[in-house]
């Protein structure tokens, strides 16, 4: 191995990292056994969720094809596809890569495709029994998708979604007329054929009082409503139902009320893609106050599956200690790490710890302030964290630790973020 220069200097890391986590599966997260910081994955918590949200879906009559982003992890996607996803939800191209080689045959690229190397990525990833879909929301997108795939010498048609936005968000046409522009556009196309229409609910709000419903509602209504008036124009493909696709973390109730099987497409075929992520893991923040399926106090509640572990570095003032996990380390978009558990740093018995909280992240350094007459802390106590929004936690790390209920690690989940 050539250790010389900057090439020398990633793959040391890269191996100090690989032998940090050498000799963890069979040794206890809880106990020390592990070097710290280490993001865990519970096991029971896992499996709860990927039945739960299987019987949602059933339930309520929606196809689920979670997005993928949210983990970037091949043998969690298997785990989904096995409990009834019928594809992966994925970003970009590289992603679309990562989701067939995990085994996924249907694959939606939930994003527009401009650049020529996406497009020549898109003909290479073509094979019998894959199906690829990606968005358009303009002629100019549509043209460059398509002159794309011609230089990549693509043969045939590839399917895809017109995506609806709405003013000063992300992509999507902003207006009905300028969604069925796109549309006029895909089917003067050479390349392309429109299969249906996509739009990303979760932009419009962020909580779930009513006004943010509301405007959800209204949003959904419009999509419903696109794809009639698409549909009565005859510019999807003849060749199956409509797509339809929503559903983030957040409203996915009111995308299965809105959008179901019960929602009015004046007598066209339709099938409703849920792309929801997060409830693989959910989590103790943005989701334990926003998912439909939180809260509930029932079977069908989703648990909170993902912890940090770190250990109390410092403690500099009487109540402050400083705790190793950082901005490095952690999500920290929508919440910071909310305290759990702590086990002594001679010991071994987990107990719960919530007299604290989280005041700032360095990159590699948390400041954790004590309540009054909090359970006092030691230099080398262990801390399990619980966290906000999964999506921008596991691109923290390469490997993710799956525990049993003992803490013990019976699996790394490795992830393929770029």
């Amino acid at each position: 191995m050539d250790l010389s220069g900057d090439r020398a200097v990633r793959e040391r890391r890269a191996i100090a990292s690989s032998a940090a986590r050498i000799g963890a599966i069979g040794s206890t997260v809880s106990s020390g056994e592990c070097a710290l910081p280490a993001m865990a994955l519970r096991q029971r918590a896992l499996e709860h969720n990927l039945a739960v949200m299987r019987a949602y879906a059933a339930e309520r009559g929606f196809l689920l094809a979670p997005h993928g982003k949210t983990t970037m992890a091949p043998v969690l996607f298997r785990r989904q596809l096995a409990a009834g996803a019928i594809g992966i939800t994925v970003a970009n191209v590289a992603q679309a890569q990562v989701a067939f080689d995990a085994g996924a045959t249907f694959v939606l690229i939930a994003n527009e495709v401009v650049a020529r190397p996406d497009a020549a990525t898109i003909a290479a990833l073509r094979a019998p029994g894959r199906t690829l879909n990606c968005l358009v929301d303009s002629p100019a997108g549509t043209a460059r998708l398509d002159a794309g795939l011609a230089e990549a010498g693509f043969t045939g048609r590839l399917g895809v979604l017109v995506e609806l936005g709405a003013n000063g968000r992300r992509a999507g046409a902003r207006t009905a007329e300028a969604a069925v522009a796109a549309a006029d556009a895909v089917n003067a196309s050479e390349h392309l054929e429109l299969v249906g229409v996509e739009g990303f609910e979760g932009a419009l709000a962020s909580d779930r009082s009513p006004g943010s419903l509301d405007a959800v509602d209204a949003f959904l209504d419009a999509l419903r409503s696109l794809a009639v008036r698409l549909a009565e124009a005859g510019l999807f493909a003849q060749n199956g139902p409509i797509l339809v696709s929503a559903g983030g973390s957040k409203y996915f109730d009111r995308v299965a009320d809105k959008l179901g099987p019960g929602a009015d497409y004046a007598g066209h075929e339709v099938r409703l893609v849920v792309r929801s992520g997060c409830y693989l893991t959910h989590d103790h923040g943005v989701y334990a106050t926003n998912s439909p399926l939180a809260g509930t106090g029932g079977p069908d509640e989703l648990w909170p599956a993902l912890e940090l572990w770190a250990e109390v570095l410092s403690r500099p003032e009487p109540d402050l200690a400083i705790v190793g996990l950082g901005k490095r380390d952690t999500s920290f978009d929508l919440g910071l790490p909310i305290p759990l558990a702590r086990v002594a740093a001679e010991g071994t018995e987990r107990e719960p710890y919530s007299a604290a909280h989280l005041r700032a992240l360095d990159d590699q350094h948390g400041y954790l302030v004590l309540d009054p007459g909090a359970p006092p802390l030691m230099v080398g106590d262990r801390l399990a964290f619980g966290l906000s929004h999964p999506c921008t936690a596991f691109d923290r790390w390469r490997k993710v630790l799956l525990v049993d209920e003992d803490d013990v690690v019976i699996d790394e989940i490795e992830t393929f973020f770029h």
